[in-house]
């Protein structure tokens, strides 16, 4: 099964088991669940997204 990628738009994270779900859609962080609402600039994975 090829890897997916995350849901947030400017992330460059493959997803695994350890996503998170939202709205059916997958995402490597909490921060990229929440579109960076905390004005967080990356998503902890070494990917500048947000």
């Amino acid at each position: 099964m090829a890897q997916e990628k995350c849901a947030c738009p400017a992330c460059k994270c493959s997803v695994d088991s350890q996503s998170l779900e939202k709205d059916g859609k997958l995402y490597c962080s909490e921060a990229c669940v929440t579109g960076h609402a905390d004005g967080s600039k990356d998503c902890g994975h070494d990917c500048e997204c947000g």
